[in-house]
């Protein structure tokens, strides 16, 4: 008999999406993989997008792609962070160890029909569990897009492509420093999925923006046989409403940035057995890289005058307080402090 193909998850919240989502849901609707289930959660939408959503249920029916869609129980919107959290413990009960989970946004969309296709296609050829790919960077007027920045990451997704076969992180270390952060260019089996989404946290509503630092575990397991794609497969579509372009406020940094390092941190450090010997190696050098990214941009807000009541020396001492530090090389970025004999020193 000949192989099944996988199911392919795709997974996407929204909250009030109206303006953005119909572009998402197009790219989606054209895929010409056979077997395909939408996963949708619903985070409190106050416009008309849980009823489009419905209708498109319909649509998709037709053209033999599977769709559910989840309505939040809260009494209202948790954000972001929250909403990945539920639809991902929604999709780890359902999908099965040899099917694929991908994410979208619902103002990103799919680079091509035959996307979800061909990723399946360079999964099976890899013998991969795992799949990194690359994006570009799109935006509305109102705000000035660097469509470079995506580059390291997409540069490694290429040259994953091009390998012989999966490789794991041992082989190719930059995967734990390149791809980082970026949740949703992460395609992964069942079996990895479910596994990450038992040891995420449960997480504060404030934790709202920054959900994906925690995916860098998935490069990190033991089994992780990772690949790439040789083209960019999704468009990543940044507007003025984007709640990444939105965190300018205190907490953005102090509660958000800051925890979900912490929660990186903890996720290896609790579950030793899962990750390669040298996981916490390189979470720690990933942690060193953001500690510099991020204090950069406290920086760089409150000088232009987009942060009030926060700086550089504020974000050190939240970061001291969240994360174990012990074997963290940060002196090079810290901001000097006075020693008890009056001479200059760091923090850490």
């Amino acid at each position: 008999m000949p192989k099944t193909k996988p199911t392919v998850f795709i997974g996407m919240r929204t909250h009030n999406s109206k303006a953005t989502i119909d572009g998402s849901l197009k790219s989606i609707y054209a895929q010409t993989y056979p077997n395909i289930k939408v996963v949708f959660y619903d985070d409190k939408s106050t416009d008309n997008t849980l009823s489009y959503l419905k209708i498109w249920k319909k649509k998709f029916a037709s053209r033999g792609i599977a769709c559910e869609i989840i309505e939040s129980a809260a009494p209202t919107n948790e954000g972001c962070g929250k909403a990945s959290e539920h639809i991902g413990k929604a999709v780890a009960a359902r999908i099965a160890d040899d099917d694929i989970y991908m994410g979208l946004d619902s103002d990103d969309t799919f680079t091509g029909s035959d996307v979800v296709k061909n990723v399946v296609a360079q999964m099976e050829k890899q013998k991969a569990n795992v799949c990194i790919a690359g994006y570009t960077i799109q935006g509305d007027a109102s705000l000035v897009i660097n469509d470079k920045g995506g580059l390291p990451h997409n540069e490694l997704s290429h040259k994953l492509s091009a390998e012989s076969g999966a490789v794991t992180v041992s082989e190719m270390p930059e995967i734990a420093s390149t791809a980082d952060s970026i949740g949703w260019s992460k395609i992964t089996r069942g079996n990895i999925f479910k596994r990450y989404m038992k040891m995420y946290p449960n997480l504060p509503k404030e934790m709202n923006v920054c959900e994906d630092f925690p995916t860098l575990a998935i490069v990190l397991y033991k089994d992780a046989r990772i690949t790439g794609m040789p083209e960019n497969i999704y468009n990543y579509f940044k507007h003025a409403q984007s709640s990444t372009a939105q965190i300018v406020q205190k907490e953005a940094f102090s509660v958000v940035r800051i925890g979900f390092l912490q929660v990186l941190q903890d996720m290896v450090k609790n579950h030793r057995e899962a990750f390669i010997d040298d996981a916490e190696k390189y979470v720690n050098a990933f942690i060193e890289k953001k500690y510099a990214v991020i204090g950069n941009i406290v920086d760089k807000k409150a000088t232009e005058g987009y942060l009030t009541g926060y700086n550089r020396q504020d974000f050190e001492r939240d970061f001291k307080t969240k994360i174990d530090c012990r074997n963290l090389n940060l002196s090079r970025f810290l901001s000097p402090s006075p020693l008890p004999n009056g001479k200059g020193g760091n923090s850490i």
